[in-house]
């Protein structure tokens, strides 16, 4: 029996979901988009994978002049599409710098370029603000703009500022379309849930913490993180011995104590060195203080009940510390090479925690104001698999039979 696969299917999806954002798009240019699709997951340069944002517009200019500190420099006009996938691979390894790749088409040309929110590492990329309530509804009155960004070496979201999403996957699994964002955003909300300080400072903390996890879920292959909780003490546990704990954690709360006088080298500095920590075979230990505690950490596997956790050494790892009898283990970040992710808090933590972590956070966190900012201490066949209506949220999700690498 033959069986035929094909990915007619997505195409129809892209092609609905820019019908609805971007009624106008170039037909030309929607057959050079689609014909390349599926490009843009292996793409790479000098061995080094590039996983890129671009901006589809008919009006980029009113978007660089709304959103604060945008920079836009166009490098090409075209008179028509048929040099997309030049113009495509001559300016994409300046996504490697969190640059995005801008396509804004008038009536009588074509623009390509590269924009960026020249923002500090604490601040939101220039994707975020787009899609920010406020900003995203004046961006929606007055032009067409949706984005197409890759996540992984399996998945494509685009996003319009209409309210649509279609995530494409090119994974067996549908797992790996579950909302990364968000499992990262729970994560960040955990690991500072202790953390006392001004509401600023703390919304800062978060983004800059947002924004390492989002580079290492785009960039690394896996990771695991452990969230333990900030009275932990690794001496008294023979659990985590088999690592590199640090003398002195770092402290990200510490990293800006007055927020008009810090230095983005050093942030830049410590985001890079706390990424390549969580690239190192292991686990990195972080606190719900906001502190990076270990790295390089190594996990006994320990079969429950004689039943050895499925999964590669990674994901066993992961399912080991989940359920871990600890009472100072908070909660587990796991991302895989094959885009899974996942954060979980471990067994045994109360049920409480588990039901109610928002609310129990903003306890810990109530008043920050009053908190003085300079004398705290910072302590195939593809087939839609799922729409879902949220509000003015319209989400697709596609499935692919994985591509082979040209």
């Amino acid at each position: 029996m033959v069986e035929n696969i094909f990915y007619l299917d997505a195409k129809k999806s892209i092609r609905t979901f820019i019908d609805e954002e971007y009624p106008s798009f170039d037909n030309g240019m929607l057959n050079k988009l689609l014909d390349y699709f599926y490009k843009f997951l292996n793409y790479e340069e000098e061995g080094s994978k590039i996983r890129p944002t671009i901006i589809f517009s008919n009006n980029i200019n009113f978007v660089a002049k709304t959103i604060p500190n945008v920079y836009k420099l166009v490098f090409y006009k075209d008179e028509d599409a048929s040099k997309f996938n030049h113009r495509i691979k001559t300016l994409m390894a300046f996504c490697r710098n969190e640059w995005s790749i801008f396509i804004n088409q008038n009536d009588d040309r074509i623009e390509y370029g590269l924009i960026k929110a020249l923002n500090s590492i604490k601040e939101k990329s220039i994707k975020e603000l787009i899609f920010e309530d406020e900003l995203k509804e004046t961006i929606s009155n007055k032009c067409s703009l949706f984005t197409l960004e890759v996540i992984n070496k399996s998945l494509i979201v685009l996003e319009g500022v209409k309210g649509h999403i279609t995530n494409v996957s090119f994974s067996f699994s549908e797992d790996t379309i579950a909302n990364w964002n968000d499992v990262i955003t729970n994560f960040v909300e955990v690991s500072v849930s202790k953390l006392k300080t001004t509401k600023r400072k703390l919304k800062e903390i978060k983004i800059l913490y947002e924004n390492i996890f989002k580079k290492v879920f785009k960039n690394l292959h896996g990771a695991i993180c452990l969230v333990v909780d900030k009275e932990y003490k690794p001496e008294n546990d023979t659990t985590l011995q088999d690592g590199t704990w640090l003398e002195q954690p770092i402290e990200l709360s510490k990293l800006f104590l007055q927020t008009k006088n810090y230095s983005e080298a050093k942030l830049i500095g410590i985001s890079d060195l706390i990424i390549s920590m969580l690239n190192y075979d292991g686990a990195t230990v972080v606190d719900n203080a906001g502190r990076i505690r270990a790295y390089n950490v190594f996990v006994e596997v320990k079969a429950k009940n004689s039943v050895k956790p499925i999964g590669g050494a990674r994901r066993r790892a992961a399912q080991s510390l989940i359920d871990s009898k600890n009472k100072k283990f908070v909660g587990v970040y796991f991302q895989s090479q094959d885009g899974d992710c996942f954060f979980k808090y471990v067994k045994s933590r109360p049920l409480k925690l588990k039901q109610n972590v928002t609310d129990e956070i903003a306890k810990v966190q109530k008043s920050p104001e009053t908190v003085d900012e300079e004398d705290s201490q910072l302590k195939g066949q593809i087939s839609i698999v799922d729409i879902v209506n949220s509000g003015s949220v319209k989400q697709t999700d596609v499935v692919l039979n994985p591509p082979e690498k040209e």
